[in-house]
């Protein structure tokens, strides 16, 4: 599931809510949809699965909006919006 883009995204983690294996799953999903918002082929299912894990990962709204948020002005990329037209085809 290891996708790369060409692109860095500067995300403002924080570094002490999260394990480090916490973090690389914040970051797998952001490269994966990142990737298909850009028309990169993305298996839909392993995009699901990420979008579930970061979601658990997260564990709170509060930190999923602000992540979310935060995603969507580094990357115009709105989670959100893209996951539900993702989940519809």
């Amino acid at each position: 599931m290891k996708a790369k883009i060409e692109e860095q995204i500067a995300i403002d983690i924080d570094y002490e809510t999260f394990t480090t294996d916490e973090i690389i799953k914040i970051f797998d999903f952001f490269n994966l949809i990142t990737l298909y918002a850009k028309g990169g082929k993305v298996k839909k299912a392993d995009l699901i699965n990420a979008y579930h894990t970061y979601r658990t990962v997260l564990n709170s709204i509060s930190f999923e909006k602000r992540y979310n948020k935060m995603f969507e002005d580094k990357t115009g990329i709105k989670i959100y919006q893209t996951m539900r037209e993702l989940e519809k085809k």
